[in-house]
């Protein structure tokens, strides 16, 4: 009797895990591919794009710089990093689904919020003012 108990307690602690486990490989799938622009820029200008694409790549881009082809890391289902030009930035993933993403980025001593939605096809720069 004691073994079926165990083994009922272990297919309960599995079935109450998977919805998470799936949630958070949901969340990181997700944030892969999906062109991001930010939704709440600190300017008048359009926000700035990242793109997460496989292997560790990130494309960063706006209509007012160049691009810049990063490196990106995932240390957990809900924390990553890239390198700015040989800072790190440290973000945590609060929320991420096919239409939006919010990141927390540390920056130095500053956390900063930055909500993102997901690009839609076709997507031009506006013409910029010169």
């Amino acid at each position: 009797m004691k073994k079926a108990s165990v083994a009922a307690i272990s297919i309960a602690a599995v079935a109450l895990a998977t919805p998470t486990l799936a949630a958070e490989k949901a969340a990181t799938s997700s944030l892969i591919g999906t062109p991001w622009i930010e939704t709440k820029a600190q300017s008048d200008l359009p926000g700035p794009m990242m793109i997460f694409l496989p292997k560790g790549k990130l494309l960063i881009d706006s209509c007012w710089e160049t691009y810049a082809l990063r490196t990106w890391k995932q240390a957990s289902s809900k924390e990553i990093s890239w390198d700015e030009d040989g800072a790190i930035i440290h973000a945590r993933i609060k929320a991420a689904s096919a239409d939006g993403l919010t990141l927390q980025i540390t920056a130095g001593k500053d956390i900063v919020e930055r909500t993102y939605a997901a690009a839609k096809a076709p997507y031009v720069c506006p013409d910029m003012k010169r």
